[in-house]
């Protein structure tokens, strides 16, 4: 499970030197509601193809502002139902063993390669707030 979180992280250091709350502001809304949409995202693409809710492995990147927000990303989670375990118990999961046999250029998730390899539609997603993200603060 990833949603480019990193991506927040340039941004969040050029609106801190500029002390610009409102944008700071918007940093905090996107990054929460587009982890939010990854959420869905994901489990829905899990259940179609796994056909059940599966152990996911969160991606995360380290900077500024992923520390920041980790608390309320972490408290995002654990409102949406998700728990959490060791990496080892994750991937006692079967699903782990399977190989898409793909080098997909995307560097999409074992979950999206599989998807793609067994003729699974994905499920429908907003686009990531980049656009947004490289314009703030500049």
């Amino acid at each position: 499970m990833d949603f480019e979180d990193y991506a927040w992280n340039e941004p969040y250091a050029r609106c801190v030197a500029k002390n610009d709350t409102a944008a700071l502001q918007q940093l905090h809304d996107t990054y929460l509601s587009t982890a939010d949409e990854f959420i869905t995202y994901y489990r829905s693409l899990s259940k179609t193809v796994y056909g059940r809710d599966v152990p996911m492995v969160l991606l995360m990147h380290i900077g500024a502002f992923d520390a920041h927000m980790l608390p309320e990303l972490l408290a995002l989670y654990r409102a949406r139902g998700f728990t959490f375990v060791s990496l080892p118990e994750a991937a006692a999961d079967p699903i782990y063993t399977e190989d898409s046999d793909i080098a997909y250029k995307n560097g999409d998730t074992l979950t999206e390669q599989l998807a793609f390899k067994r003729g699974i539609a994905r499920p429908q997603h907003e686009a990531k707030p980049f656009a947004l993200l490289e314009a703030l603060c500049r």
